[in-house]
């Protein structure tokens, strides 16, 4: 696996082969959780990891209108993966949601967020 570095609060999101750099990004931690919240206007995408000793667990991942996806992803569904180097998280997977243009139908888009926080 090649890890890349992003600048501290700066965040690289795609979904689906969409791929946009934010740097509106606030990360702030509440005990043992970190909570990374990007704008990528109009879209917002937040991250949120259990910071476990061994290694960190990812919480869950919320998309709200990013390329049109609105969506979630869960530590327990689908195929996620956290990964911290270089001062940046990487988060991988699957999302759960539907696009804006159509609703009524569920998609599942697969992601990667590398965020510095």
């Amino acid at each position: 696996m090649h890890d890349t570095k992003v600048a501290q609060k700066t965040a690289r999101i795609t979904v689906d082969n969409n791929t946009r750099v934010s740097h509106a990004v606030s990360c702030s931690q509440v005990d043992w959780t970190l909570i990374a919240n990007i704008s990528a206007a109009p879209a917002n995408v937040r991250v949120i990891v259990k910071l476990e000793p061994e290694k960190p667990k990812l919480e869950s991942v919320h998309f709200d209108n990013f390329a049109g996806f609105s969506g979630v992803a869960n530590a327990g569904a689908g195929d996620t993966k956290i990964h911290f180097a270089n001062d940046t998280y990487t988060v991988t997977g699957t999302a759960e949601g539907t696009q804006l243009n159509d609703p009524r139908v569920s998609v599942t888009q697969p992601f990667k967020i590398e965020v510095g926080c």
